[in-house]
């Protein structure tokens, strides 16, 4: 095997990793959920040898250990949801504006792209506040 296929595997490997953790703590809630994503996280770090985010994610598991209630988790939720819609709404009036200015469709499409994207965003966030 040559490096750059050594790499690729692991690399693969690592996301995968990754990945079915994450979907493991879509079935959990509230803090549980929490705990769970914080410690995938953690995970991702120790493996990239990253000593600072090691350290921001052991803060923040301890700290949600220590402060984690429902009340909590669905503040930082609704908190998301919003600025998820104030990202919508910027976008919408971004787009209203270059409309109203006529200008290129070039500029146009890009503003409908980043409005849908904003709106994907928006989506995940009020499915995630649903599942809470």
């Amino acid at each position: 095997m040559t490096i750059k296929t050594k790499i690729l595997s692991l690399a693969f490997f690592v996301f995968s990793c990754i990945g079915f953790a994450q979907s493991n703590c879509a079935t959990l809630k509230g803090c549980e959920r929490k705990l769970c994503e914080l410690n995938t996280k953690l995970a991702a770090a120790k493996k990239a040898g990253n000593q600072s985010q090691i350290k921001g994610v052991e803060d923040a598991i301890s700290k949600t250990k220590k402060n984690c209630t429902t009340k909590t988790v669905n503040n930082d939720l609704d908190k998301k949801v919003k600025e998820k819609q104030q990202k919508v709404n910027e976008r919408t009036a971004d787009l209203n504006k270059a409309i109203k200015d006529q200008e290129s469709t070039e500029k146009i499409n890009k503003k409908k792209k980043k409005l849908a994207e904003a709106k994907a965003d928006l989506n995940k966030a009020l499915a995630e506040q649903k599942t809470k």
